[in-house]
């Protein structure tokens, strides 16, 4: 799951074009929905690895046979994914406070 969120994440980040002066309203629209898009993905990959981890933590407490090695892996993979979504964040959020620091 680690290495798809980081492919994702890449691809993502190549998808991010510069800004061209003076877009035109519709072009801009569109830019808007892919980067909805990518962090949607990414929440969703936040998601999915925190709701495995905790089903691997409940199968684990249920007594079924799986191994703590691989319990302690997913919520690892789980933690690590949500800081790397809160780091996203934050610099997403500074990139916006430095952009609008700007004087025109």
């Amino acid at each position: 799951m680690a290495l798809n969120f980081a492919q994702s994440l890449a691809s993502s980040i190549q998808l991010v074009k510069p800004v061209e002066p003076l877009a035109v309203a519709g072009q801009a629209g569109a830019a808007g929905n892919q980067f909805q898009n990518i962090l949607t993905g990414v929440i969703g990959e936040v998601n999915s690895t925190r709701n495995e981890a905790d089903q691997k933590v409940n199968a684990f407490l249920n007594g079924e046979q799986i191994d703590i090695h691989e319990v302690a892996t997913s919520i690892q993979k789980a933690g690590l994914t949500f800081e790397m979504a809160i780091e996203v964040r934050n610099k997403a959020m500074q990139a916006y406070q430095e952009v609008m620091r700007m004087q025109i």
